[in-house]
């Protein structure tokens, strides 16, 4: 007796279901930003709809496993990434599951990323740091099916987790004002206009300051600067705010690298740290223990090992339930202050 053969959708059908061209499907699964988003929407439900499946991958989403995951970031190879990937890592490969790095460099790429149905078939999972979603990019990656976990995006419609950076500004300020560090200064983050990343440097910032002004205390305008976020532009800028007439007596800054830079700046200026000058970070990377650099930690391998273990419980089955997770920011006082 021969086996019956079941029929897999073809490239035909898709164009049939979607009302486009063979030509345009193709076009679309080479790359998706060559065809216009509301024909790639078209084209991309049609291939969820039947389940068409490229490259010779078979089978339905609910019984597929391809053993990979996807982490998909605008910030690879900064440190702080880093850290959080070898939290990842161990908890994924002890499930059998490997991990592929999708880096993001202009919205262009991440709507790619989200709207190509080979992207989505390629990962049982993904993990989605510092990234924010339109409403169209949430529509369609959950029209995809795939399990994810956000790290640091509040975003309620999938689990979580987050570090209160709010409550990190507070705690440096506290510092400052219990040590006090006056007149100070804060290195933000220069590159706020990345529509498609968080911005946690105003966050940090407005904790900082207000909790200065709840205790009679207040930070200028002008020794609120700016920089990219690494050490040498972090340098150059505060050699300038030591050089000027009204050089500050302490260093907050909205990321560890950043805080390299002020001490860096400090050395090239002949200012002592932290007898003239205390410089405080925030994230606690690997360097920052090694250079006894004071940080806020927001505890980077624990954010990677929680959020994988949330991923895998989804993809398990284990839990349906959206979770989130805050993890506890504190200080970590070392020899800069």
């Amino acid at each position: 007796m021969k086996k019956r053969l079941i029929k897999r959708p073809t490239i035909y059908d898709v164009a049939s279901e979607a009302g486009v061209s063979i030509t345009t499907v193709s076009r679309y699964l080479n790359s998706t930003s060559s065809v216009k988003a509301g024909t790639a929407s078209r084209i991309a439900d049609a291939m969820e709809k039947l389940d068409y499946i490229p490259h010779g991958n078979t089978g339905s989403r609910a019984s597929r496993h391809v053993g990979r995951i996807g982490v998909l970031t605008p910030f690879y190879p900064a440190p702080s990434f880093v850290e959080r990937l070898e939290g990842m890592i161990p908890v994924l490969r002890s499930n059998q599951f490997e991990v592929v790095i999708y880096t993001i460099e202009n919205p262009e790429q991440l709507d790619e990323y989200l709207t190509s149905v080979p992207f989505t078939r390629r990962i049982d999972g993904l993990i989605l740091m510092s990234v924010r979603l339109t409403e169209e990019q949430h529509r369609i990656l959950s029209a995809s099916g795939l399990h994810i976990t956000m790290v640091e995006t509040d975003d309620e419609n999938y689990s979580r987790v987050l570090a209160d950076d709010y409550q990190g500004g507070r705690i440096a300020a506290e510092l400052f004002l219990k040590k006090d560090y006056f007149p100070c200064a804060y290195i933000g983050d220069r590159n706020r206009d990345i529509s498609y990343s968080l911005h946690p440097s105003d966050v940090r910032l407005k904790g900082f300051r207000e909790t200065l002004s709840a205790a009679g205390k207040n930070i200028d305008s002008s020794a609120i600067i700016e920089s990219d976020t690494n050490v040498r532009d972090a340098q150059t800028v505060v050699e300038k705010l030591l050089n000027s007439t009204n050089p500050p007596r302490a260093i907050f800054a909205m990321s560890d690298l950043q805080a390299i830079g002020a001490f860096r700046a400090a050395r090239e200026c002949g200012v002592r740290v932290p007898e003239e000058l205390a410089v405080l970070g925030f994230d606690d990377i690997e360097a920052t223990g090694w250079m006894e650099i004071s940080t806020i930690t927001q505890h980077l391998g624990d954010s990677g090992r929680i959020s994988a273990g949330l991923l895998l419980e989804r993809i398990s089955g284990k839990s349906k339930a959206i979770q989130k997770v805050n993890l506890q920011v504190g200080l970590v006082e070392r020899s800069t202050t």
